[in-house]
């Protein structure tokens, strides 16, 4: 079967390519000019293209499409609405004047699209979604374009909680700040997370689009486990054999810190490490979610827990200099 992948040169679509071509899949790239290709698998043919910036090709002739593209850092909210909803309309666009699919698109969300959850409850698909970044508004509004499309083929939405794994380089910056020894935390904010390993992630993907069920339906994707902060914290401390202290890092000093950086980086134009968006992430008791609905209509059973994913990525990052 002929698939295209969009955002196949990063961190999850390189892998989800990866798993499409030992899964005997034709695999297509829709790749910008000037993108890096370090993580993009032999054996995937290159469609150069991009979804703002450069003109859309023909896109036709395809089985499944994997929609994966999008900006997940932006120093301005215009730009993650630019890249990630407008993105995402013509995107479907080239596809429905190029004939369609014969398949489904398979659109990659984020749990920030819902928003943070209660500590105690998973929020689950059939709750009002929230999102409190600009990023998990522009992702909602992506799910809401993908859904104006459900008539002319049929779509899903995959809502992935946290996912971590080799290439990763955004858990890895939290992995980084672990290895030096020093943990700040915002407000004393004990937080719950549900965390997906990379290949439980692209796994839940290709069964998105194999396995038949409505178009328009949604569902959140991590391994099912709740896991404190605290507990992810001292797993990696004890792997990488450092001891961390947690400063306690006072609300307003820290909202302070954001606004400061926030104004930095307009100036610069370039997203930064911290800002208000993080910071309220952060302060969130819970980022959970239930996964009961892709089990029973998709078939997903995620193969790695934490204790068997942690291990293989700090491995990775250990290897390639990362850490």
């Amino acid at each position: 079967m002929k698939a295209l992948v969009t955002g196949a040169t990063g961190f999850i679509g390189s892998h989800l390519a990866e798993h499409l071509l030992e899964k005997g899949y034709e695999v297509w790239a829709l790749v910008r000019e000037g993108s890096r290709r370090r993580w993009l698998p032999e054996g995937v043919k290159v469609i150069r293209g991009g979804l703002i910036e450069e003109p859309l090709p023909p896109l036709e002739g395809f089985h499944h499409v994997f929609h994966l593209a999008g900006v997940t850092r932006a120093a301005r909210e215009a730009d993650f609405f630019r890249f990630n909803v407008e993105g995402t309309r013509r995107l479907l666009l080239a596809l429905r004047e190029g004939g369609g699919i014969t398949g489904r698109f398979v659109f990659t969300s984020s749990l920030a699209a819902a928003g943070p959850s209660p500590p105690d409850r998973p929020l689950r698909e059939e709750d009002p979604p929230r999102p409190i970044s600009p990023y998990g508004r522009s992702k909602l509004e992506a799910e809401r374009v993908v859904l104006s499309f459900r008539e002319a083929f049929p779509v899903t939405i995959l809502r992935p909680s946290a996912v971590y794994g080799p290439r990763d380089d955004y858990m890895w910056e939290y992995f980084r700040i672990i290895s030096r020894g020093i943990l700040p935390v915002i407000g004393g904010v004990e937080q719950s997370l549900s965390l997906c390993y990379v290949a439980d992630c692209v796994e839940a993907m290709r069964l998105a689009a194999e396995r038949p069920h409505p178009s328009g339906e949604v569902f959140f994707v991590s391994d099912g486990e709740k896991y404190p902060l605290q507990l992810v914290t001292d797993m990696v401390a004890s792997f990488l054999k450092v001891k961390v202290r947690r400063v306690r890092v006072p609300r307003a000093v820290a909202w302070l810190v954001a606004w400061v950086s926030d104004g930095w980086g307009l100036l610069r134009g370039k997203a930064m490490p911290f800002n208000r968006s993080k910071c309220r992430e952060a302060l969130a008791r819970g980022w959970l979610c239930e996964v009961e609905k892709a089990r029973k209509v998709l078939g997903f059973s995620p193969r790695y827990k934490l204790r068997e994913g942690l291990p293989l990525t700090l491995k990775w990052y250990k290897r390639e200099g990362w850490l």
